[in-house]
């Protein structure tokens, strides 16, 4: 038994293992004390799928990701925005200390293209960090994303609406997003590796890791520019996008 177990996992070496532990390699340190130490791997995962579900756009959803992005752009490698819902507003991007030139914004338009898009470049192993918009996947959709991940050693993160939290979904990791008391709550309830907890992250850690107040006052640019949805972000342009 024991050999046909050794053979199915050289075999399969994306099967995952309950006694697997992740280490700091294997991770980007989200840029927040209490969400690192929430997540087994020390930070958002390699080689993993994390969804955010929120339930409105504009609550920190997009923000929670600026400190790694930050930190995975600052070292040259590239990072991947595919169907954003509104329009990348490079300005405010720049002052969280991303690298506009190591940022690449699709416009793929729909859920299927989206999906296509995502499991293409995740696969591609040519990008350190890809985030997605869709509207509706399904177990099977996201199954596909989450080996992706895993054959192309990516952080990936899939925002997905609200009420999908009741779908199963085979990613290694599923938080819902809301405001709670003027805070972000973070509900991680389903966690490969770890234990569902509840956190909240006060604003002045939003002003520690990224050097702006949060929520963000309306005379402050968000990195997303609303209320003009996404139709040509710059071309699809990796120098200037949404501008």
């Amino acid at each position: 038994m024991d050999s046909a177990l050794d053979a199915l996992l050289k075999s399969q070496p994306t099967l995952w293992r309950g006694s697997d532990r992740y280490n700091e390699d294997e991770s980007v340190s989200t840029g927040f004390e209490l969400l690192d130490q929430a997540l087994p791997a020390r930070g958002w995962c390699i080689g993993g799928v994390t969804e955010l579900l929120s339930r409105h756009q504009g609550i920190g959803e997009l923000s929670l990701l600026l400190p790694a992005l930050r930190r995975v752009t600052a070292e040259g490698q590239w990072a991947a925005f595919i169907n954003p819902p509104y329009i990348p507003y490079a300005p405010a991007l720049g002052n969280a200390g991303i690298r506009l030139d190591r940022l690449l914004i699709v416009d793929s338009r729909d859920d299927a293209n989206t999906l296509w898009a995502t499991e293409q470049i995740l696969r591609s192993g040519l990008f350190a960090s890809v985030a997605t918009w869709v509207s509706r996947s399904s177990a099977q959709k996201q199954r596909r994303l989450q080996l992706a991940a895993e054959t192309g050693r990516t952080w990936a993160t899939v925002y997905r609406p609200w009420q999908t939290d009741q779908e199963h979904s085979p990613v290694a990791a599923r938080l819902r997003l809301s405001i709670v008391e003027a805070r972000l709550q973070l509900d991680i309830f389903k966690l490969r590796g770890g234990s569902p907890s509840t956190i909240t992250i006060e604003p002045a850690e939003f002003d520690a890791s990224q050097g702006v107040e949060w929520p963000i006052p309306p005379s402050v640019p968000r990195p997303f520019a609303t209320p003009t949805p996404t139709g040509n972000p710059a071309n699809h342009s990796t120098s200037n996008p949404g501008v």
